[in-house]
Protein backbone atom coordinates (compact mmCIF):
# COMPACT_ATOMS: atom_id res chain seq x y z
CA UNK A 1 0.00 0.00 0.00
CA UNK A 2 1.15 3.60 -0.82
CA UNK A 3 0.28 7.06 -0.80
CA UNK A 4 -1.38 8.07 -3.94
CA UNK A 5 0.17 11.69 -3.86
CA UNK A 6 3.52 9.41 -4.49
CA UNK A 7 5.02 8.69 -7.34
CA UNK A 8 3.77 5.00 -7.15
CA UNK A 9 7.06 2.12 -8.97
CA UNK A 10 5.73 -1.38 -9.13
CA UNK A 11 8.69 -1.92 -6.63
CA UNK A 12 8.86 -0.18 -3.31
CA UNK A 13 12.18 1.12 -3.16
CA UNK A 14 13.71 1.57 0.18
CA UNK A 15 13.10 5.26 0.77
CA UNK A 16 9.55 4.89 -0.09
CA UNK A 17 7.65 5.34 3.74
CA UNK A 18 4.76 4.65 2.28
CA UNK A 19 5.24 1.21 0.68
CA UNK A 20 4.29 -1.86 2.69
CA UNK A 21 7.70 -3.50 2.62
CA UNK A 22 6.28 -7.07 3.83
CA UNK A 23 9.98 -8.51 3.39
CA UNK A 24 11.53 -6.35 5.87
CA UNK A 25 8.82 -6.74 8.28
CA UNK A 26 8.33 -9.72 10.84
CA UNK A 27 5.26 -11.79 10.92
CA UNK A 28 5.24 -14.52 14.07
CA UNK A 29 2.04 -15.21 13.33
CA UNK A 30 1.25 -14.65 9.69
CA UNK A 31 3.72 -18.19 8.52
CA UNK A 32 1.08 -20.28 9.64
CA UNK A 33 -1.74 -18.51 8.01
CA UNK A 34 -3.48 -20.61 5.38
CA UNK A 35 -4.88 -18.11 2.80
CA UNK A 36 -8.43 -17.28 3.70
CA UNK A 37 -8.11 -17.83 6.94
CA UNK A 38 -9.32 -14.78 8.70
CA UNK A 39 -7.18 -12.14 11.01
CA UNK A 40 -8.63 -10.08 13.07
CA UNK A 41 -8.00 -6.19 13.16
CA UNK A 42 -9.25 -3.99 15.86
CA UNK A 43 -8.42 -0.29 14.85
CA UNK A 44 -12.00 0.03 12.02
CA UNK A 45 -10.22 3.47 11.31
CA UNK A 46 -10.25 3.11 7.09
CA UNK A 47 -7.48 5.29 7.11
CA UNK A 48 -5.18 2.92 5.55
CA UNK A 49 -8.46 2.30 3.32
CA UNK A 50 -9.46 5.67 2.36
CA UNK A 51 -5.64 7.16 1.74
CA UNK A 52 -3.87 4.85 0.33
CA UNK A 53 -3.14 2.70 -2.85
CA UNK A 54 -4.82 -0.71 -2.42
CA UNK A 55 -3.45 -3.55 -4.73
CA UNK A 56 -4.33 -6.68 -4.92
CA UNK A 57 -2.29 -9.92 -6.21
CA UNK A 58 -3.49 -12.62 -8.52
CA UNK A 59 -3.66 -15.12 -5.69
CA UNK A 60 -5.87 -12.41 -3.77
CA UNK A 61 -8.68 -12.30 -6.66
CA UNK A 62 -8.55 -15.92 -7.10
CA UNK A 63 -9.57 -16.64 -3.11
CA UNK A 64 -12.12 -13.47 -3.55
CA UNK A 65 -13.78 -12.72 -7.26
CA UNK A 66 -15.14 -10.02 -6.13
CA UNK A 67 -11.69 -8.31 -6.82
CA UNK A 68 -11.66 -8.98 -10.54
CA UNK A 69 -15.29 -7.78 -10.70
CA UNK A 70 -14.58 -4.53 -9.08
CA UNK A 71 -10.69 -3.82 -9.44
CA UNK A 72 -8.80 -2.21 -11.78
CA UNK A 73 -6.35 -4.70 -14.06
CA UNK A 74 -2.90 -3.58 -13.50
CA UNK A 75 -0.39 -5.01 -16.68
CA UNK A 76 3.45 -5.18 -16.19
CA UNK A 77 4.36 -3.66 -19.61
CA UNK A 78 5.14 -5.21 -23.00
CA UNK A 79 8.92 -4.69 -22.59
CA UNK A 80 9.07 -6.14 -19.23
CA UNK A 81 7.62 -9.35 -19.75
CA UNK A 82 9.41 -12.87 -20.91
CA UNK A 83 6.40 -12.83 -23.62
CA UNK A 84 6.70 -9.15 -24.56
CA UNK A 85 3.04 -8.49 -24.57
CA UNK A 86 1.20 -7.27 -21.36
CA UNK A 87 1.09 -9.48 -18.41
CA UNK A 88 -1.77 -9.43 -15.66
CA UNK A 89 0.05 -8.97 -12.88
CA UNK A 90 -2.80 -7.80 -9.68
CA UNK A 91 -5.87 -5.03 -9.33
CA UNK A 92 -6.10 -1.67 -8.15
CA UNK A 93 -8.81 -1.76 -5.78
CA UNK A 94 -8.71 2.18 -5.13
CA UNK A 95 -12.64 3.21 -6.85
CA UNK A 96 -13.40 6.73 -8.05
CA UNK A 97 -16.89 5.34 -6.91
CA UNK A 98 -15.98 5.19 -3.57
CA UNK A 99 -14.52 8.45 -3.26
CA UNK A 100 -10.61 6.82 -4.24
CA UNK A 101 -10.95 4.72 -1.07
CA UNK A 102 -10.87 1.01 -1.52
CA UNK A 103 -13.66 -0.24 -3.26
CA UNK A 104 -14.61 -2.86 -0.45
CA UNK A 105 -14.51 0.09 1.73
CA UNK A 106 -18.05 0.45 3.65
CA UNK A 107 -18.24 4.66 4.12
CA UNK A 108 -20.33 4.45 6.59
CA UNK A 109 -19.03 1.55 9.11
CA UNK A 110 -15.37 1.81 7.90
CA UNK A 111 -16.29 -2.11 7.61
CA UNK A 112 -14.30 -4.28 4.96
CA UNK A 113 -17.06 -5.65 2.51
CA UNK A 114 -14.71 -8.48 1.88
CA UNK A 115 -12.87 -9.09 5.44
CA UNK A 116 -12.42 -12.49 6.01
CA UNK A 117 -10.97 -12.76 2.30
CA UNK A 118 -9.56 -9.27 2.13
CA UNK A 119 -6.02 -9.03 0.05
CA UNK A 120 -2.56 -10.29 1.12
CA UNK A 121 -1.44 -6.77 2.09
CA UNK A 122 -4.08 -5.75 3.96
CA UNK A 123 -3.73 -8.52 6.24
CA UNK A 124 -0.63 -7.95 6.91
CA UNK A 125 -1.11 -3.86 7.49
CA UNK A 126 -1.00 -3.56 11.25
CA UNK A 127 -2.66 -0.69 12.27
CA UNK A 128 -1.14 -0.59 15.80
CA UNK A 129 2.44 -0.66 14.65
CA UNK A 130 4.66 0.02 11.66
CA UNK A 131 1.49 0.75 9.79
CA UNK A 132 0.28 3.00 12.44
CA UNK A 133 3.78 5.05 12.19
CA UNK A 134 3.58 5.24 8.21
CA UNK A 135 0.15 6.84 8.55
CA UNK A 136 1.35 9.39 11.21
CA UNK A 137 4.57 10.42 8.85
CA UNK A 138 2.30 10.54 5.89
CA UNK A 139 0.58 12.86 8.32
CA UNK A 140 -2.75 10.75 7.42
CA UNK A 141 -3.21 9.96 11.38
CA UNK A 142 -2.25 12.52 14.02
CA UNK A 143 0.83 11.65 16.03
CA UNK A 144 2.18 12.62 19.44
CA UNK A 145 1.73 17.06 20.19
CA UNK A 146 -0.69 16.79 17.00
CA UNK A 147 -4.52 17.35 16.60
CA UNK A 148 -6.79 16.24 13.46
Amino acid sequence: MTHPAENHSPEPTENDSAALDLDSLEFDDVDDLEPGEPVHNDCRCGDCCRHLIIEAELEDAEREPKIKERGDPIYAPAELTASRKPELEGYLLNSPDNDNACAFLNQTTNLCTIYETRPWACRLFDCDGEGKEQLIQLGIRPGAGRSR
